[in-house]
């Protein structure tokens, strides 16, 4: 308006306006990172712009089984973070672990359950004693019992005879663990032994013999520990087992009647 020096008037658009940008009504401003804005359709009555209309962002804080949520620092939402271990049984249940801590299922004394945390991650250990095979009809009527684990079924053997028992467990030292089961062997069974009274010596004679281990290999497992870092461990597997004599100790002498 004007001939020479040109005269203006500002009118409002149908926008809204935030840092200096416009925003046509309908499309997202980002005004605050935890609230959701809009520009809508209503007009400021001073300003005659649209007017800017925000809601809280809604943080989803469900977390499965095993997991809590926590908030992060400069975030609107936080996240979910591990914080137990969950074992699922063959029956579809769950149970809880929390770290360090050792479960044991009622149902089943052979099996157990560790919680350990390697690195940043918590990770399930699963440990299942094998039994060595128990036949009733080779123990001692009466002395059949259980382990002290509760898991084993062991007896006083009849006659025997020394031989290797092979069983799998997972080794364990200084809370490092190994990384798979390893075959543990003992030796175990009846060994001649006898007393009588000689007549040249005019004394007692006694042979005693044990069961020990007469050839051994020996192997390494890696173990795995709570700080995520491995090494190798040596163990010693028996190969063979055998009678060998050793020294007849008795606790006190004999009483001579």
């Amino acid at each position: 308006m004007g001939v020479c020096c040109p005269t203006y008037q500002c009118l409002p658009m149908d926008v809204c306006v935030f840092n200096n940008t416009e925003y046509q009504p309908g499309t997202n401003v980002p005004e605050d990172k935890c609230k959701n804005c809009v520009c809508g359709d209503r007009v400021d009555a001073q300003t005659h712009l649209h007017i800017i209309e925000c809601q809280p962002t809604e943080c989803d804080t469900h977390c499965q089984q095993g997991y809590d949520h926590q908030a992060v620092p400069g975030q609107c939402c936080g996240k979910c973070v591990q914080t137990s271990c969950v074992v699922m049984l063959p029956d579809n249940t769950t149970h809880t672990i929390q770290p360090g801590s050792v479960w044991i299922p009622s149902g089943d004394k052979c099996l157990k359950f560790e919680c350990v945390k390697i690195m940043d991650q918590l990770i399930t250990m699963e440990a299942k004693t094998v039994c060595p095979d128990f036949y009733p009809e080779d123990c001692i009527p009466g002395t059949e019992v259980i382990a002290p684990d509760g898991c084993c079924h062991v007896c006083i053997p009849i006659n025997k005879p020394c031989n290797v028992t092979k069983g799998k467990v997972y080794l364990d030292s200084n809370g490092c663990k190994s990384a798979n089961e390893v075959e543990v062997t003992t030796c175990g069974g009846s060994c001649s032994t006898y007393a009588m009274y000689s007549l040249e010596a005019n004394m007692m004679e006694r042979s005693c013999t044990c069961c020990r281990e007469v050839s051994t290999t020996k192997k390494e497992v890696e173990m795995i520990c709570p700080d995520g870092s491995k090494y190798n461990h040596s163990y010693i597997h028996i190969n063979k087992c055998g009678c060998q004599r050793t020294e007849c100790v008795t606790r006190e002498e004999t009483q001579v009647t």
